[in-house]
């Protein structure tokens, strides 16, 4: 569940208890800590009526809801890791089924595929066995393209790293963002830490956007994306080399345009 702070919603929870009591209060001295969050539920459950004004009745179970749902969620990979590692270590599903709360081996089977589609899976995703294959399909597909892309650009790093280098030096000659020039000192930070395959392919993606920025100054000043030959013949080269598309990598592992 993307966007919650457990511990700081927590936290709120506690604030929102603590502004209708006094600080010595008891039930308050039994808080079990922001961290602790099963017993800040339970807490929070059994002291729910407490709170008088319907805006902070209001909150709190909102906020106990989302503090489920997240809990939820965790408890949902935290098993799905479990399962692997018991498999791993060679535990069989007959011995699995009766801890995932099941009466036979295909139940077992069957839960645990709901759940890799749970954790795995999109939004979108139904439940089933069936779903869980089809993501393993995909995650595989997915990997090959991501090994022949940084294979790809394995190849061409050399000359993506001197472009890279080559459009640096040169750009104060170069048309660029006077408040923002974000992808450009996001290339002089990356270029020289490169080492992983994955790092490399990605180093591209850095080139093209710097170029793209380069360009979009240059219009939004009505001034020349390059102020000497030299930075031209760099930016134009830079441009040349970034225009194929990188493919392959997922968009957790591309930078934002």
């Amino acid at each position: 569940m993307a966007g919650v702070d457990p511990r700081a919603e927590a936290a709120r929870l506690y604030d929102l208890h603590a502004a209708e009591r006094d600080a010595d209060d008891e039930a308050l001295a039994w808080w079990p800590g922001d961290t602790e969050l099963w017993g800040v539920l339970r807490w929070a459950e059994s002291h729910a009526r407490a709170l008088n004004g319907d805006g902070a009745r209001q909150e709190a179970a909102l906020l106990r809801t989302r503090l489920i749902q997240w809990l939820r969620e965790q408890t949902d990979a935290l098993q799905l890791r479990a399962v692997g590692d018991a498999r791993e270590a060679g535990v069989s599903w007959e011995r699995l089924a009766p801890a995932l709360g099941v009466e036979s081996v295909n139940g077992a089977y069957n839960k645990a595929r709901r759940l890799k589609v749970a954790v795995e899976g999109d939004p979108e995703d139904r439940r089933s066995p069936d779903v869980a294959r089809l993501i393993e399909e995909r995650a595989a597909a997915e990997a090959l393209a991501r090994r022949r892309t940084e294979a790809l650009e394995g190849a061409r790093f050399p000359a993506i790293a001197a472009a890279c280098r080559a459009l640096l030096h040169n750009r104060r000659d170069l048309a660029t963002d006077k408040e923002d020039p974000f992808w450009m000192d996001q290339l002089a930070a990356v270029v020289d830490d490169r080492h992983s395959p994955a790092e490399r392919a990605m180093l591209t993606m850095y080139l093209r956007n710097a170029v793209r920025e380069t360009y979009q100054a240059a219009k939004a000043s009505a001034s020349p994306a390059a102020s000497t030959p030299e930075a031209l013949a760099a930016l134009e080269a830079a441009a040349h080399l970034a225009a194929a598309p990188t493919e392959g990598l997922s968009e957790d592992h591309q930078p934002p345009v």
